[in-house]
């Protein structure tokens, strides 16, 4: 049996349920667990995201069937807008991640985060962190030491971000440039000032943007409907 987090569900036929799951060993995978949302089924209650699972399956194709599901430990418990919050983590892994792709360290790195996430009073500079290290995962990371030249990032230089390259030195400071001062200290994950943390989050919406495309995050909408009730 495998480590592994339910991403999100679905009912299947009458009584059975629709699992897209993240595992250490295998990544992100769909699987059919039958009879799961019967009233007496021992999976009703466990096959639900934010709950660490041992699990097995069985099928070469794309859709496997579940075959043994239990407890790794206690369900993490999430509240308010730590909720939406760990749907986003859900979210960036289903979107940016392939099937039965697995990736060293990721798996380690979630759990951690989801952890945290029911614990600190910080829930922005842990998004920002996961994300920065999904990218890293993925092979998208960018030099927060250097620039697009080769050249130390200077606390009182202007840069623009490209996605994948990095930081290019302007000669003026422009309406969306950033900071030297500013990404030396995002480097470093010194986000204590909503001012910096609201850089650091348009930062990673550049750097995720190529990868996520257009379409909307699901877990974004629900959350700007959540402030705004």
């Amino acid at each position: 049996m495998e480590p592994a987090f339910v991403l999100h569900r679905w009912p299947y036929q009458d009584t059975g349920l629709l699992c897209e799951f993240y595992s250490a060993e295998q990544g992100k995978f769909r699987a059919v667990a039958k009879g799961a949302r019967r009233p007496k089924s021992r999976w009703r209650s466990i096959l639900q995201p934010f709950t660490p699972l041992l699990i097995e399956s069985r099928g070469r194709h794309e859709l496997q069937t579940l075959t043994q599901a239990e407890l790794a430990g206690s369900h993490i418990p999430l509240a308010g807008e730590r909720v939406y919050s760990g749907f986003y983590l859900n979210e960036l892994i289903q979107r940016l991640t392939s099937p039965y792709q697995s990736v060293d360290g990721l798996f380690n790195d979630y759990q951690q985060s989801l952890a945290l996430l029911a614990v600190t009073d910080q829930v922005e500079p842990l998004l920002r962190r996961f994300e920065w290290q999904l990218l890293c995962h993925l092979g998208h990371g960018f030099d927060w030491h250097q620039d697009t030249q080769s050249d130390p990032i200077r606390a009182d230089g202007s840069y623009q971000f490209l996605p994948e390259a990095g930081f290019m030195p302007l000669p003026a400071p422009t309406t969306t440039s950033y900071r030297g001062a500013d990404i030396i200290r995002m480097a470093a994950f010194e986000l204590q000032d909503q001012q910096l943390l609201n850089s650091f989050k348009r930062l990673m919406r550049q750097a995720l943007h190529p990868f996520l495309g257009d379409k909307p995050l699901r877990s974004r909408q629900l959350f700007a409907q959540f402030k705004d009730y």
